[in-house]
């Protein structure tokens, strides 16, 4: 009776062991290891327009210009609080789509 307890209670320490070998294994395999990246790819996309409030209306300029673009309709005083603080600041639009989109929210 003492050797069949001795038997199972060494299997069930060699199974154990094996399962947490397994996890251990498996964790360091699943970890992909990914390249540094490099100072390119860390560089947020930079805006293609800027919108800003001028003389109560908003302008769409070419970002980094001073000259704007296209002087729209859109009256500054009748955007919500909110909304006219970020046009005071400036907002950037990454893409054409995103130009055409803004157009289309605050024109209507």
């Amino acid at each position: 009776m003492n050797r069949t307890v001795a038997v199972l209670s060494l299997c069930c320490i060699t199974l154990f062991s094996f399962l947490i070998y397994q996890q251990l294994s498996f964790r360091s395999d699943s970890v992909p290891v990914s390249d540094p990246i490099s100072a390119e790819e860390q560089t947020d996309p930079q805006p293609l327009y800027l919108v800003r409030a001028e003389n109560g209306v908003l302008c769409i300029y070419p970002y980094g210009s001073d000259t704007p673009a296209e002087v729209t309709d859109i009256r500054l005083s009748s955007l919500r609080e909110y909304d006219q603080q970020l046009m005071k600041q400036g907002f950037p639009l990454y893409s054409e789509e995103d130009l055409a989109s803004f157009l289309e929210d605050f024109g209507s």
